[in-house]
Parts: C-alpha cells; sequence; structure tokens
C-alpha cells in the first residue's frame, strides 16, 4: 500500500478531537462526607497530607512528653492561653535550644486538647522526609481538620472538601495560595459566634527542623498575616523551635508586637530544669530496676544519690541527655551497671568546643561500642541523608528501613538490624524489616555531621552523585536479577517462560517497577563507583528495555541520547567508558503479543523510537502529523494495550530471538531504528514553527513529493528515508487510510488484515 494519492487524508487533519478527554466540572453546593466524590477527594487530601505530622501518629510513638508534675507552671501559663476564648495574643512563640523539652511540651498539651481546643497540629522533623518541609504542611492542617473527632469536621471540614473539588490542583500553586484558600477562607465563612465552641488551636512544633530556611520565614509570613488582616481568621498558634536567626527574625516584624507571646527555655532555669531531670532519672532506674534481672539484687536507692546527681550535671539542663542515658542502659547486650559506670566516668568539660559537650561525649561512647565501625558509618550515611527523588516520587518505597537499606548496601540479610543493634538509644530500629529506621533526636544527626564535634566518628551526609550511584547501582542489580527469566532466555518453553515472566512482572514489588527509572540516578552520577560500572556492564538492554515498556517508564520521562551524552562525558572526564550503553543497539524489533490494539502498537513503536533517536517524546508537530497521515488518533495515556502488556524487545537481525524453537505466531513485530527517530525528529523540528509546514510534509509524503528539500528546508536524504519507514509502517500495521469512521468499536479493535 503506497502513501500516493491519498490526498484525503489530509483533510482529517482539519479535526482532530483527542479521544477519552473528560473534563469534570463541579457544582458548589456543599458536600457531603458521605457521597462518593467526597471520599475521594479526601482520600486526595490524604496523600498530600503527612502522616506522620500529627501529635498521635504511630511513628512517632513514644512521643516526648513532660514528666508527670514537670513544666507546671509554663504548662499553666498555655493553658490558660489555650482557654480563653478572645485572646488578644494570637501567636506563641516557645524557644530553647536542643533537648530542652521544647517537643515535650507541644506534645503534652497537643494531647490534653484533642477533642476539645485543638484544630490541628504538624510536627517537623529533619530525620524524616515526609514531614521535613512545608510542602506538606497545608494538606496536613487540612486533612486533620476534616478527620477531626470535634464538631470542626462538619462545619469546615466540608468547606474544605468544596474548596477541593473547586482546584484539584491546588497543591501546585504557591503555599500561601493553599493556606487561603484550605483554611482562610473556609474559617471566614463560619460567624463569630460559631468560633466559641469550636476548636482553634494550631500547634507547630520544629520549626526549624523545616530545611529551607526561607520555608520557615514564609510559614510565618502567612500566619502574621491571616492573623493581622482586617478580617482575622480566629485560629491561634503555638510555634515550637530553637531560636534560630531567621526565625527570631520573622517574629521581630511590627505587625507580631501586638499579637505575639512568648516563652524561654534557657539557663535561668536550671534550677527547676534540674529537678525535672532528677526526677525523671530517679523514675526510670525504678523502671529498670523491675526490668532487668541483673539488676534486681542491688538496692533500692540504685544507683544512689551521688551518680544521679552526676547525671544531672553532665546533662546541664538537656532533656535529651538524659533521655538517651536511659536508653543506653537499657540493653541486654552489656550489664546495665557497667553501662551507667561508663557514662558516669566522662568529664563534664571534653575537648569540643559545642556548647554539648558531654552529649557529645556520650554519643562518642555509645558509638564506640559498635564493632563493624566501617560497615555502621555506611548505613549511618545513608541515614543522615535524604532520600533523593530525582524528580521522581514514589511513596509507596520507604527507603531507609532494614530491608531497603541491606540492598542499597548489598549486605547480607539481617545484617543491618545486628550492626545497629548497639545503637538503640540513638536510633528508633522497628521490629519489622519493612518500617523505616530513624534518628531519635535531631541532636545526633547534627553531631555526627559536624566533624569537630563528632571527629573520629565523623558522617557526612552523601553527596548528590554518590547517593545517585549507590541507588542506581541498586537498581540496575534488580533488573539484572530478573534478566535470566526473560522468555528468550529462559530455559523452558516459550509459552510457558512467557506465562511465568508475566505473573512475575505483575507480582513483583514497587522496586522493580522503580528500577525502570535507573537512567534517571544514573544521569546524576559525576563518577561511577567500581560497583556502578559492574552493573552497567552486566545491563542486557533487550530485557531491561521490555521492563521499561511494560511498567511504561520511558514514555514519561527518558531520552536515550540524554543516557548516551552522560556516557561520553564520564568516558571524557575518567578516561572510563561505559560500554554497556554505548554499544546498545541502535536498532532491534518491537514484538506485540496476540491481543494488542494494533493502533496502540502503532503509536507505541513512534514513541519507542522517540525515546531511542529523538528528544525523548513525540511533540505536538509530530503527533498531528502521524494523526493527518494515518487517520489514526493517538490514544489516551496509559496507552490501552489491551490483553497483555508482555511485549518483547528482540534483536533486529533475526525474526525469532536466539533460540530457535521459539516461533512468535500471532504477534505483531515491527522495526524500531535510533536512525528513523532521528530522522523524524530533525524533519519535525525543521518544519515545526514553519508556515504550513504540516501541510507541506504532508503533501510531500501523500503526493510523492519533494518540496520541502525544494525549499531547501529539510535534506533529500531525509525525506527519502522518512518516506521508506512510512510505508513500512504502513504495511507493518495494516491501518486502512480509506477508513473515515473512528466507531469506539473500530477503534478499539484489529483489523482483520495479517501483519507483515
Amino acid at each position: 500500500m503506497d502513501f500516493a494519492g491519498s490526498e484525503h487524508n489530509q483533510r482529517n487533519a482539519h479535526n482532530m478531537v483527542y479521544r477519552d478527554q473528560i473534563n469534570t466540572v463541579y457544582r458548589s453546593a456543599t458536600p457531603s462526607f458521605n457521597d462518593s466524590i467526597a471520599e475521594k477527594t479526601l482520600q486526595s487530601l490524604a496523600e498530600k497530607a503527612a502522616a506522620h505530622a500529627s501529635y498521635d501518629s504511630a511513628q512517632r510513638f513514644p512521643p516526648p512528653n513532660c514528666h508527670p508534675d514537670t513544666r507546671t507552671e509554663m504548662l499553666g501559663t498555655l493553658s490558660e492561653w489555650i482557654d480563653s476564648h478572645t485572646p488578644p495574643i494570637r501567636v506563641y512563640w516557645l524557644y530553647g535550644f536542643a533537648g530542652v523539652g521544647k517537643s515535650a511540651i507541644a506534645q503534652n498539651l497537643a494531647e490534653k486538647y484533642a477533642g476539645k481546643r485543638l484544630a490541628a497540629a504538624f510536627f517537623f522533623s529533619r530525620n524524616d522526609l515526609t514531614r521535613d518541609s512545608l510542602v506538606p504542611f497545608v494538606a496536613s492542617i487540612a486533612f486533620q481538620i476534616c478527620k477531626s473527632n470535634t464538631s470542626l469536621k462538619d462545619v469546615l471540614g466540608s468547606k474544605i472538601i468544596e474548596a477541593l473539588r473547586a482546584d484539584p490542583h491546588i497543591f501546585h500553586t504557591p503555599f500561601e495560595n493553599q493556606f487561603r484558600k484550605l483554611i482562610s477562607e473556609p474559617c471566614l465563612e463560619l460567624d463569630p459566634e460559631e468560633w466559641e465552641k469550636l476548636p482553634n488551636l494550631i500547634v507547630i512544633d520544629g520549626l526549624d527542623e523545616c530545611i529551607n530556611a526561607q520555608s520557615q520565614e514564609r510559614l510565618l509570613a502567612i500566619i502574621r498575616e491571616v492573623v493581622t488582616a482586617f478580617r482575622p481568621i480566629p485560629l491561634i498558634f503555638l510555634v515550637c523551635s530553637r531560636p534560630e536567626p531567621q526565625i527570631r527574625g520573622a517574629f521581630d516584624h511590627e505587625d507580631f508586637v501586638a499579637i505575639l507571646g512568648y516563652l524561654v527555655l534557657e539557663s535561668s532555669d536550671m534550677g527547676h530544669r534540674d529537678i525535672i531531670l532528677k526526677r525523671y532519672l530517679l523514675d526510670h532506674f525504678r523502671i529498670l530496676q523491675k526490668k532487668h534481672r541483673a539488676l534486681r539484687h542491688e538496692g533500692a536507692l540504685w544507683p544512689g544519690g551521688d551518680a544521679v546527681n552526676r547525671l544531672v550535671k553532665l546533662a546541664d539542663g538537656q532533656f535529651t541527655f538524659v533521655v538517651t542515658v536511659i536508653k543506653y542502659i537499657d540493653t541486654g547486650d552489656d550489664q546495665p551497671q557497667d553501662r551507667l559506670n561508663t557514662i558516669l566516668r566522662i568529664r563534664g568539660e571534653g575537648e569540643s568546643d559545642s556548647p554539648y559537650s558531654a552529649l557529645d561525649l556520650l554519643y562518642h561512647q555509645i558509638l564506640s561500642t559498635c564493632s563493624e565501625w566501617e560497615k555502621v558509618y555506611s548505613i549511618l550515611r545513608l541515614l543522615v541523608t535524604p532520600h533523593e527523588t530525582a524528580g521522581l516520587h514514589l511513596e509507596r518505597i520507604s527507603w531507609r528501613t532494614p530491608a531497603m537499606i541491606t540492598l542499597l548496601l548489598n549486605f547480607r540479610e539481617g545484617e543491618v538490624t545486628t550492626l545497629l543493634s548497639r545503637l538503640h538509644s540513638v536510633l528508633q530500629i522497628p521490629d519489622d524489616d519493612d518500617s523505616t529506621i530513624r534518628i531519635a533526636h535531631a541532636s545526633f544527626t547534627e553531631f555526627l555531621r559536624d566533624p569537630h564535634r563528632s571527629g573520629g566518628h565523623h558522617t557526612p551526609m552523601m553527596t548528590k552523585s554518590e547517593y545517585c550511584d549507590c541507588v542506581a547501582t541498586l537498581l540496575l542489580r534488580t533488573l539484572s536479577g530478573l534478566t535470566p527469566h526473560y522468555p528468550p532466555y529462559h530455559p523452558q518453553s516459550f509459552a510457558t517462560a512467557l506465562s511465568l515472566w508475566e505473573s512475575r512482572l505483575w507480582r513483583a514489588d514497587d522496586l522493580v517497577g522503580f528500577s525502570c527509572y535507573w537512567y534517571q540516578y544514573c544521569t546524576k552520577v559525576e563518577s561511577p563507583s567500581p560497583e556502578l560500572i559492574t552493573e552497567l556492564g552486566r545491563l542486557d538492554p533487550y530485557s531491561v528495555l521490555a521492563m521499561m515498556v511494560y511498567y511504561n517508564s520511558f514514555v514519561r520521562s527518558c531520552c536515550w541520547r540524554d543516557v548516551i551524552a552522560w556516557s561520553k562525558s564520564i568516558a571524557k572526564s575518567t578516561g572510563r567508558s561505559i560500554e554497556a550503553l554505548e554499544s546498545f543497539p541502535l536498532q532491534f524489533k518491537i514484538a506485540f503479543p496476540p491481543g494488542t490494539l494494533r493502533r496502540v502498537a502503532f503509536w507505541f513503536t513512534f514513541k519507542l523510537e522517540t525515546f531511542l533517536g529523538g528528544s525523548g517524546s513525540l511533540n505536538q508537530f509530530q503527533t498531528d502529523f502521524l494523526q493527518a497521515l494515518y487517520s489514526v488518533e493517538e490514544p489516551p495515556l496509559p496507552l490501552p494495550f489491551g490483553e497483555s502488556r508482555d511485549v518483547l524487545i528482540l534483536p533486529a537481525d533475526s525474526n525469532t530471538p536466539d533460540r530457535p524453537n521459539v516461533l512468535l505466531e500471532g504477534w505483531l513485530i515491527a522495526r524500531v531504528t535510533k536512525t528513523n527517530g532521528e530522522v523524524f525528529d530533525r524533519i519535525c523540528s525543521a518544519l515545526n514553527h514553519r508556515e504550513n509546514g504540516l501541510g507541506l510534509l504532508l503533501d510531500d509524503i501523500l503526493k510523492d513529493a519533494c518540496e520541502t528539500v525544494t525549499q531547501n528546508l529539510i535534506e533529500a536524504d531525509d525525506l527519502i528515508h522518512l518516506k521508506s519507514f512510512m510505508n513500512e509502517r504502513l504495511g507493518v500495521f495494516a491501518i486502512s487510510t480509506s477508513d473515515d469512521s473512528y466507531s469506539d468499536a473500530s477503534y478499539y479493535s484489529i483489523p482483520d488484515a495479517p501483519a507483515t
């Protein structure tokens, strides 16, 4: 079949209606929490919120809290403020240095007023990627209001749902707009009298642990504006943080003067704080005596007043110190008495210039008990390094679980928890392998990162290149582990191997699908490690590309020439070529299984070719050209393959895979080449912004003309090549050029004509 004389195809270029586009318009009627749309909206809100940021999060259990009968004066002051329905103070700032108990006070008040005055709470943590930034803040506050067990849910939650339905893309807008639309405006819709009976307290703890200092200032600016506006919202805010310069500067704004209160946790209250610390130690020593058999023969006064007073002195007012001491002593590995004596030998004035010298010495002592420091060091480097998304977001994968760390570092199964068994006092180590390991307190992270404090135990963050190298190595190793199961390589019959392959990919965990984005991490590596070079050398292009097709990864974000450019830059800077990438086949065959929608296979082949030799994805000009030339509309994403996504990628120089007993009967096979992609990209780029460029190209193809060459717009060889492979595609996919009807039935069916 030939294009020449098929001029009617041009007519279709003027009426390009994309299939299955759905535009949903929500009405402004207040939704019910019981209707299905509201439930879906609430679910989408939950996905944007930080589940671990709430006061009752399971991940934060057991949370810090005030010891009984401590901080009574401060708690009393804040409680009196919260209980006042119309306080002149709209914002309270509680500040102090690390470990003095700010989070304990925030937790205490959140628990006390839950179900009463508490509207929502957000506990920032630099050790938790889900709550270390401003990104999930508004969604978290809004979601907690919508899920509140108070009347706030009914009167305010429904308005939040309504706002979300009116603007489903609101979380792609600035934080200021998010807060205005989801919090401020819904609050202002209620009568002031209603608020006298409604919860109105927002607790924000650890603002300094929001990793972007500018975001800290932005949040305080948002709060300042909404509480000082002509119509202020009736919410009150308790903000707890360290007195960082940017936070102090934000609170110094003149608009805060009349509505800001503050409380300081500092050394001037040392006498009272020492009493609190001593009471905490005595209570927990009693608990340890009941818990540990080795302590049951000790007297009731163990460990004695001198030891307790020594610990209080070493703490220097830091609650974190005494908490860590108790955790360190509470061990099954050593005698608790021996560990206590080790701590008591810590000098009050260490060599460190840190204001936390005793705490630093305690951390040194804890780390010195690790027998395989090099391996522990590699784990800690991962823990102090935020996960690099490389532009990808897959929240279902937890990157700091024992299981994932085992894979990232290529350790033996169970080795991670064994290596960390002596660090339970500074790490939250889960009982299972699939929950996240967390650093217990920010001061330990700061200690590890600061070489002046940690010395020989200095544990810096991994650079972006180092971390991406580590992740890329794991992803490639994961893919290579599946290569022997690829049907063309499998020892069993083709039908059996194909069935097993399909089942394996269908049942694979999230890591396998995510591994298809290996290139996103590779291209961010500046100097590949020997491990990464090894895994790249094991890369099998056919099976890996088949898996990338199965998980639809390359369609969204990959341009192969970017990968090749990275490979060449590495070879130039290091003198080491990455043969697996440079020898990647420039052409291959793609085989679609029986049942594949023929028009979908057509579009997919062009997309794959653009990935291999073009700009990475079909642009609008290319899409319009193909739709007009072949009278085939582009299907919506994700591509509706039909019964199976088990596309095979095969060598270009054979009609079947390497094994002669493999017969792809009934399969649709197309040839894909890098040259096709490059030529198509070159021609369309040259004509894209040319007036009537699309019409000129269509005329040249349909009438077998060469006007684009005559006008010196494209090269003659490129046009000849384009005509050749466009005619080849016409035959391969058996697409009728005389069918002007595109009913759903004809679109989602396979023509009877066999593939050639």
